[in-house]
């Protein structure tokens, strides 16, 4: 057989105690009942036994109370295992989620350095292709101008030929995009 737990012996305590209160009463009433009909020798039977319950009530009451506060007390203590139960599990999902966040900081944090040294790749490989037309640019200009002077030399063209307009592709590019305009002005992004 199980050992009954602290509620069951606080049901059985109050249990007692009730009973022994309903005599004690059922006493006291006998003896009020005994005094008025000038009954006296039931009187002093019913104070006699009206005394000998008072002291086990008083212990079953107190029984009671302090298996009351047991009961309190144990609960109390079940709830306080309980939050800290709760609170270490919190904790361990509140670890758990730090230190997965911090890694997918650092794995995003990597792959942002990553795209900007792409950047800086294709940014330097952007001003070296628009140096590289600017250049061409120049040179196909140069080239224009030998042609032109040449062509009067040889006779192709009259001496007083209109210089001819120089190719402007690659200053277009630059004057129409404030922002190639820009990058060509600045050499290097910040590391």
């Amino acid at each position: 057989m199980a050992a009954l737990t602290l509620n069951e012996r606080l049901a059985e305590a109050k249990h007692e105690a009730e009973g022994l209160r309903e005599q004690l009463a059922h006493a006291e009433t006998d003896l009020a009942a005994a005094l008025e009909d000038q009954d006296f020798a039931a009187a002093e039977r019913h104070k006699t036994t009206a005394e000998e319950l008072r002291q086990p009530v008083l212990i079953a009451e107190a029984h009671v109370r302090a298996l009351a506060e047991g009961v309190q007390e144990l609960e109390a203590h079940r709830a306080a295992e309980q939050r800290a139960a709760q609170e270490r599990v919190q904790r361990e999902q509140a670890q758990t989620q730090f230190e997965e966040a911090t890694a997918r900081e650092a794995a995003a944090m990597e792959e942002m350095d990553e795209y900007l040294a792409q950047l800086r790749a294709a940014y330097g490989a952007l001003r070296q292709i628009v140096g590289d037309a600017t250049a061409a640019q120049q040179r196909a200009g140069q080239a224009r101008l030998d042609a032109h002077y040449a062509g009067i030399a040889a006779g192709i063209w009259p001496q007083d030929a209109a210089t001819p307009a120089m190719p402007n592709r690659a200053s277009a590019y630059l004057d129409y995009s404030p922002v190639l305009l820009q990058i060509m002005r600045t050499p290097d992004l910040p590391s």
